[in-house]
């Protein structure tokens, strides 16, 4: 391992008292977290620990982490940002902020984790969390997600300090020859570099009852079907306005509309039998026939036999309401063409990657969404602009399955030792 004096006494100066941790600790909440306390406890099991840097919903890693928790039930994940803002932790994956640069925080981060390895997704070179995670003997590498390289420039002066750390990574992937340039630039060793593409934002494919799939698929026949998904109250009305218009055209389309909010399909339902409309209640155990003109998927976890069922996808959340958006990868990832507002909130990377390949409609008012539904109803255009939405979905997944492979191949080397 590369030795830096400069490395050095920069960790001399993080080794300061400890008395801002304590009060920190006492305090509680984010401050805790970022002095190295936590209230949550460290689970049983391999910890798989991935630093996210200034990603404060860690986009790039959502489907590596779902993906690795498919394969293997006992995985834990943890994740930690130095964003001002993160996700809540669910079941298998804890959200933490980062400990800030003193090594006392860094060591009672460490002491408690205890993380079977450490994935870095930017290069986010901090040195006394790196330099100390390595010490602890915990296998660090770096993947690249596409975010910014550090500017060598700006290291100039501290060559010998980030290839100092850079050694640290026992591997570094990167997307492309200009970013391994860079690295190099930083004093990375060329045979630790391996140049396989970018880590991809995605979300792997819903799953969903086959069966049930199969046998909605034979009752509904040939019938064209669009899918609202994630409606708010405040789109309802809208969508079922523009069903009504596109319906004068094509007299056999269904629509299948599911709220954002389960709750409010009663609620949608009891307006379209007020004004004559015929439609079916999910949560009724109802099913559409020849004659449903709407029906309410107003369940949970039933979204990916929605995407499976329907030609064309409008999503929810992007023309009106006050909820945090849905994700475009879900339909793109299941064959179904893309509608949506001009409201991207928290997935807005998604939407302009999206945009940027021409593989989806965005529309911003009822008159375009009528439009973009009319014009889709063309199986091979609906074919077309699915297809564009799911070649974007399934870039870097390759590189994804390097990424797992290469964790795994890990965690099981500890295993056997």
């Amino acid at each position: 391992m590369e030795k830096s004096l400069t490395l050095a006494l920069y960790l001399a100066t993080r080794a300061r008292s400890d008395r801002a941790a304590r009060r920190a600790h006492r305090h509680g909440g984010q401050d805790a977290e970022r002095y190295g306390e936590t209230s949550t406890p460290r689970p049983e099991g391999p910890l798989v620990w991935f630093h996210t840097g200034n990603d404060h919903n860690g986009s790039s890693v959502r489907e590596l982490v779902y993906r690795m928790q498919a394969e293997r039930r006992d995985l834990q994940v943890l994740l930690t940002t130095n964003a001002e803002e993160r996700e809540t932790s669910e079941p298998g994956v804890i959200w933490q902020y980062a400990p800030d640069e003193s090594l006392p925080s860094v060591r009672r981060f460490l002491d408690h984790w205890r993380p079977n390895i450490g994935i870095w997704t930017e290069p986010d070179l901090r040195p006394a969390l790196i330099a100390e995670a390595a010490g602890y003997g915990v296998p660090l590498y770096l993947i690249d997600a596409q975010t910014a390289m550090p500017d060598p420039q700006s290291w100039r002066w501290l060559r010998g300090m980030s290839a100092s750390l850079m050694t640290r990574f026992r591997k570094v992937l990167t997307g492309n020859r200009e970013t391994a340039r860079a690295l190099r630039s930083l004093g990375t060793s060329p045979d630790r570099i391996e140049l396989c593409g970018f880590l991809e934002e995605g979300t792997p494919a819903l799953p969903c009852d086959d069966s049930e799939r199969d046998a909605l698929a034979a009752a509904l026949g040939a019938r064209p079907v669009w899918l609202a998904a994630y409606v708010t109250p405040e789109e309802c009305k809208l969508v079922l306005s523009v069903h009504r218009r596109v319906q004068r055209r094509s007299h056999r389309l269904l629509l299948i509309l599911a709220p954002d909010a389960p709750e409010d399909g009663r609620r949608c339902h009891e307006l379209l039998v007020a004004e004559g409309s015929r439609s079916a209640l999910r949560s009724d155990g109802e099913e559409p026939d020849g004659d449903t003109q709407v029906y309410i998927a107003d369940t949970e976890g039933e979204m990916g036999l929605w995407y499976r069922l329907a030609q064309i996808c409008f999503m929810g959340c992007s023309l009106a309401g006050q909820t945090s958006g849905a994700n475009l990868y879900e339909p793109a990832a299941l064959g179904s063409a893309i509608i949506h507002g001009p409201d991207t909130r928290n997935f807005r990377r998604a939407f302009d990657k999206l945009g940027q390949a021409n593989a989806t409609r965005m529309v911003r008012n009822a008159d375009q969404l009528a439009g973009a539904v009319e014009n889709l109803l063309a199986p091979d255009t609906a074919a077309h602009l699915a297809h564009e939405a799911w070649k974007v979905c399934s870039t870097g997944a390759e590189v994804t399955d390097r990424v797992i492979d290469m964790i795994f191949t890990e965690l099981d080397e500890q295993e056997d030792a």
